[in-house]
């Protein structure tokens, strides 16, 4: 007699649920029809508020496109997957992205099968958009989904179920999915994925973001979805839009946008339909803020309204007289900031700016609460009034209604570095033969160069960046320095630590020096000359004729200045030694981010001019190459890095800003600002001819003998 196998708790669910005993499931092929058909959200009315109704693009037209190219990515009409897609979507405040991200969840495990994993910056933030959204908004909302949806259930690689918190199990009775609400702190491990998301992509660790991928390795869709709001430039949710497609909005007139000549502009992705060029009369309606908006005096708009200004208040156009001011009650409206039509916001069309990116599958939006009629643009004027005198409602104003980034705690700025640029105007690679040039390299498994060119205190320029991988980078690097002219390079020395103490040797002509001096680098009385004229000064504790130097970031307080020394180590049987720079981590950043601002950001420096004579320094003092078409797109990397790299840590309660953000792309930023080093030391370290000294050397029975080398 054969007996009879214990149901596993699979099975006792596989018997609960049925395709007869899960009743209601409908027909649905698509994400747009789930969305219309089946999903449902808030009322926000007086009249409906607490209840639920079918969910609607009414009001917000944009986000039907996007809806349109998921549907492509999953091939739900077309029954191709787009593999190995992301898609990218910036957004403002409320612009619906819970909604979204939920509802794709309840569809690609529902619905196809599919195991979905949402990242949240914590696990407490997963643990609250279970209970708080989840649940209540889905599962509650869609009896037939909640028939098929055990919460807190997930299957182990046994095919056995097991508890797991903020895991779903989804079936039918024949197929199963499980999907994951996880916090990112850090790396993920045992579930595998068919689609993520990141939502508040600004939130999660970088170093930690990298992992979620990897979750998809088995998947053959391996859909990335990254969702969140812009707070910080090239970083977090930014980067992402800038690395994609780049798409924004663009909004016309209503007679415009009827005669539009789609054969020539509109393409099309599935249903998804876009434009890689801007049609005359279409505007980004976020980047046109504020002359988008007028105010209608009279009750309905009219030709000659007056437009919301950057003072907060509404004047005709070319005339200083004020003619309104916000009122609650008053009527607001969009228009084209020349025409003074209404634009039609029930049409917007889609403009990827970067369209090559679309053959890469790497899809990016930007969807503003300006332009959106769901989100009632008295608030937004209201908000706006409030913003032009609060430095810090600016910072909200710009991140939640034009969902574009702006950060206290960041000093620099896509119109700050614009300003360098146009202050310099030069070419990248074109060089001054007057002026001397300092280096800097920031190690890892990607090594990132920097040379500055530095004619006087407040003008220098930015000649030359390059990215170098670390098994090439002692001969690249030696060869940049022969090229470029470079008087002095400062390198970090860390990770890289067999790499950086290579170059030093080999830049300080140390190389074939095969009797290495011991010597108290802490004694004032120390003095050596070695070959190639590098000279250690013991009495001013300083290097003369250096030319390369590792950098160690050990002094911990600000103030504490830059400290010379040697680095020593073993290597051949032999005691070796390179220059040892030692200093602060926030100065040396610091001091990089100071030479692009001005007194406009409150930043004075007085500098000695051509004439001789100290004054403030009116200009930026770092210039950066221009960005023509056609630029060298290391220009783009560079420029990315020094705005990631100028956030700095802001205390939520306090609103102080402390120390320079780490952990996320910074490396051209600490690049430039070892080259900063090297020309504070090596343009005053000048080089001295060799000669011999009397310097201590431990012979081989230990006895301290005197020597020339």
């Amino acid at each position: 007699m054969v007996a009879m196998r214990a149901q596993s708790a699979v099975d006792k669910l596989d018997a609960m649920i049925s395709p007869q005993a899960v009743a209601g499931i409908p027909r649905v092929a698509t994400f747009h029809q789930f969305l219309l058909e089946v999903m449902r959200v808030k009322l926000m009315s007086a009249a409906d508020a607490g209840t639920y109704g079918p969910y609607t693009f009414e009001g917000r037209a944009a986000l039907e496109e996007v809806v349109h190219l998921i549907d492509h990515i999953l091939g739900s009409e077309t029954g191709v997957r787009l593999k190995d897609a992301k898609l990218g979507l910036a957004g403002g405040a409320q612009f619906g992205k819970t909604t979204l991200e939920l509802a794709l969840a309840a569809f690609v495990s529902a619905v196809k099968f599919l195991n979905p994993i949402v990242y949240l910056p914590d696990d407490g933030l997963a643990d609250g958009i279970v209970d708080a959204k989840f649940r209540p908004d889905v599962l509650d909302q869609i009896p037939w989904c909640a028939a098929m949806t055990k919460v807190g259930r997930s299957v182990n690689e046994s095919g056995k179920a097991v508890n797991t918190k903020g895991a779903f199990l989804v079936t039918d009775g024949k197929r199963k999915a499980v999907g994951m609400f996880r916090g990112l702190q850090k790396p993920p491990t045992t579930f595998s994925a068919d689609v993520v998301i990141e939502d508040e992509k600004d939130d999660i660790k970088p170093a930690m973001a990298k992992f979620a991928s990897g979750r998809m390795t088995v998947s053959q869709l391996r859909f990335h979805l990254e969702i969140g709001t812009q707070r910080v430039h090239g970083a977090g949710q930014n980067k992402v839009w800038k690395n994609g497609t780049q798409g924004v909005v663009l909004l016309a007139s209503r007679d415009v946008r009827d005669a539009l000549d789609e054969k020539r502009y509109v393409k099309t992705l599935g249903r998804h339909r876009y434009v890689t060029e801007q049609p005359a009369g279409f505007i980004n309606p976020e980047e046109a803020w504020p002359q988008i908006c007028r105010c209608a005096v009279t009750g309905k708009p009219r030709i000659d309204d007056p437009v919301l200004g950057y003072e907060g208040d509404f004047r005709r156009p070319g005339s200083e007289t004020v003619v309104a001011t916000y009122q609650p009650g008053l009527v607001f409206y969009y228009a084209h900031p020349i025409t003074g039509e209404p634009l039609d916001c029930e049409r917007p069309i889609w403009h990827h700016r970067a369209p090559g990116k679309i053959a890469m599958q790497q899809f990016t939006f930007r969807v503003a609460q300006i332009g959106t009629l769901a989100i009632d643009l008295q608030q937004i004027v209201a908000h706006w009034t409030r913003a032009v005198g609060d430095a810090e409602e600016m910072v909200t104003f710009n991140c939640d209604r034009r969902a574009m980034p702006k950060s206290a705690a960041q000093a620099l700025t896509p119109e700050v570095l614009a300003r360098s640029r146009t202050t310099g105007n030069f070419f990248f690679g074109e060089r001054r033969a007057t002026a001397p040039r300092f280096g800097g390299l920031d190690m890892g498994d990607l090594c990132w160069y920097i040379c500055r060119e530095t004619q006087s205190q407040g003008d220098k320029r930015l000649v030359n960046a390059a990215q170098i991988a670390l098994g090439d980078v002692v001969g690249r690097v030696s060869t940049l320095f022969q090229t470029d002219a470079i008087t002095t390079l400062f390198i970090d020395e860390r990770p890289a630590v067999s790499e950086a103490r290579a170059l030093a040797l080999v830049l300080n002509g140390l190389t074939d020096l095969d009797r290495w001096p011991s010597i108290d680098f802490r004694s004032r009385e120390a003095h050596v000359a070695l070959p190639g004229g590098l000279t250690w000064d013991g009495r001013n504790q300083r290097w003369l004729g250096l030319k390369c130097a590792v950098v160690r970031f050990t002094k911990n307080q600000l103030g504490a200045g830059i400290e010379q020394g040697a680095a020593e180590f073993q290597e051949g049987g032999l005691t070796k030694f390179v220059p040892m720079i030692a200093c602060n981590r926030f100065e040396t950043i610091d001091r990089v981010v100071r030479e692009f601002l001005t007194p406009t950001e409150n930043v004075i420096e007085v500098v000695r001019t051509i004439e001789g004579r100290n004054a403030v320094r009116t200009e930026p003092a770092m210039r950066l190459p221009r960005r023509d078409p056609g630029s060298p797109g290391i220009l783009e990397v560079v420029e990315t890095h020094f705005l990631a790299g100028s956030q700095r840590v802001k205390d939520d309660k306090t609103g102080e800003v402390g120390e320079y953000v780490d952990g996320l792309d910074n490396h051209f930023l600490f690049a430039n600002g070892y080259s900063a080093l090297a020309e504070t030391i090596g343009g005053t370290g000048k080089a001295v001819p060799f000669a011999a000294a009397r310097v201590p050397r431990a012979s081989a029975d230990r006895e301290t003998k005197w020597e020339a080398i």
